[in-house]
């Protein structure tokens, strides 16, 4: 019985944990948390600031009641700063097809944030909440252009990541609306 206990307790001790991070910050740590980040501030309005990353991106940051609940990682385009700051995806590389598969899952959409087009590119969003008691949720924006020759069975493989969000799902569900759409193979990803 002894030797079945430790097996246990040093199995739970190898089971990998994932860092749900960006740049160190997490859902839930205070304002103070930011002055960590030595990154140049672009925009500071309201509860908002938003900083250059090393890799030329933007990364923003909302604060609500001195917690941190929302992080977005955008990529400006520059093949230099390909790297997100959470994930091993790459992106304009990583494909909607790549998530859904790394996560086996198409995870689910806000009603209110659903695929819509600009100009130039069709844009989706796909939320994935993470097996964790923080309650965070991460959000895959990826876009195709409408230059693009895409049919319904090839467009996962044309829309490329774009941005990255990190939430608390509580705020998402403030913010966004509490109505969303499943994917039928739901369920919730590791970190």
């Amino acid at each position: 019985m002894r030797s079945a206990i430790t097996f246990l307790i040093s199995f739970i001790f190898l089971i990998p944990t994932g860092d749900i991070s960006m740049l160190g910050i997490k859902i839930n740590h205070t304002r103070k948390s930011l002055d960590s980040l030595k990154l140049e501030i672009v925009a500071n309005e309201n509860n908002m600031i938003k900083y250059t990353t090393n890799n030329g991106n933007d990364f923003s940051v909302t604060i609500e009641n001195n917690k941190v609940v929302y992080m977005e990682n955008d990529w400006l385009q520059d093949p230099k700063g390909e790297k997100p700051l959470f994930s091993d995806f790459v992106f304009g590389q990583t494909t909607l097809k790549d998530i859904r598969k790394k996560f086996s899952t198409n995870g689910f959409t806000y009603r209110s944030r659903g695929a819509f087009t600009t100009k130039n590119d069709l844009i989706e969003f796909n939320c994935f909440e993470f097996d964790s008691s923080n309650n965070e949720v991460l959000v895959t924006i990826t876009k195709v252009s409408l230059k693009e020759d895409v049919t319904e069975k090839t467009i996962a493989a044309k829309l490329k990541l774009d941005a990255l969000i990190i939430a608390d799902k509580s705020y998402l569900d403030r913010t966004w609306g509490e109505e969303k759409v499943y994917d039928e193979n739901y369920k919730k990803i590791k970190p």
